[in-house]
């Protein structure tokens, strides 16, 4: 089972505006706060996609396996030198055949 998620204080004026969207939906707290989650992820979804396809091609790598390198806690960000060595690389590579 996954671990619970623990959001860290959200400041007095939004936990204010959590507090007022959960009662007017009356719903807890915690279930409002998950559900504008839920809702802010999926908005993003198309954008997130977009943004894994360009860093998997910078990698020169899928979109499928940068996701299951994220997931698994294996992926790591490129700093500008190895995306230098791994540009050189790729043309190098495109060079060769």
């Amino acid at each position: 089972m996954a671990k619970r998620l623990q959001v860290p204080f959200l400041g007095e004026y939004y936990n204010d505006l959590l507090v007022i969207e959960a009662w007017l939906k009356d719903r807890s707290t915690p279930a409002e706060a998950q559900s504008l989650l839920r809702s802010a992820l999926i908005e993003r979804e198309a954008t997130r996609s977009e943004i894994i396809e360009r860093l998997a091609r910078k990698r020169g790598i899928s979109a499928d396996v940068l996701t299951a390198d994220i997931l698994a806690g294996t992926a790591e960000h490129l700093t500008s030198e190895e995306y230098a060595t791994l540009r050189d690389q790729q043309e190098q590579q495109a060079d060769d055949e």
